[in-house]
């Protein structure tokens, strides 16, 4: 099995959204994929209140149309259910659930934006040394932009890519990003 770290440079960004594209992807891909809330972010618990299409089994996993669901303290349960990969939303990097457990997975990717209020937050994880070996998602970011973007991204350009519009997390918006992010190309 093998697992993606998703965490955003702030609350807000996307992360959870993008986390769920990862799933959807993988699951289109062929390969067998679950999401898995880290920390307390309430998302599942909202989740399971406000839609009317998420069930629950008999082992408390949620499930979301295609998409099997796991707080952090179900991972030893989605451990078991021997995925090919787990998709772990880490929330933020400054929020207190962040722990350096994001590090340890085998895929690492960082959701951020171009927005005012958005790229101090972004500049800090780039920055930062300890965020080697990581892809960058931007969100919301004009195709016109997109270059200048790459180019302010210094020698991580090459690991830099741009989330489609996506306003219904659990539909997969098809965009090749994901692919390269977690380096199946176009192979199954």
């Amino acid at each position: 099995m093998r697992t993606v770290g998703v965490i955003g440079c702030q609350p807000r960004i996307g992360t959870t959204t993008q986390a769920l594209q990862i799933v959807l992807c993988l699951q289109g891909l062929g390969y067998r994929a679950a999401y898995v809330e880290m920390g307390e972010h309430d998302y599942l618990k909202n989740l399971v209140e406000i839609y009317e299409d998420v069930t629950i089994d008999k082992y408390n996993v949620i499930r979301c149309r295609s998409i099997p669901m796991y707080t952090g303290k179900q991972i030893i349960l989605a451990n078991q259910h021997r995925y090919d990969y787990l998709v772990k939303d880490y929330g933020y990097i400054d929020s207190p659930d962040y722990t350096i457990a994001y590090f340890e997975q085998d895929i690492r990717v960082v959701v951020g934006g171009t927005k005012a209020n958005e790229i101090e937050y972004m500049e800090r994880v780039i920055e930062d040394p300890g965020y080697l070996n990581v892809s960058y998602i931007f969100s919301f970011v004009a195709q016109s932009e997109q270059k200048d973007v790459k180019e302010l991204m210094g020698d991580k350009k090459e690991n830099t890519y741009f989330a489609m519009y996506t306003p219904d997390p659990f539909t997969y918006t098809e965009n090749d990003i994901y692919e390269y992010v977690l380096g199946t190309g176009h192979e199954v």
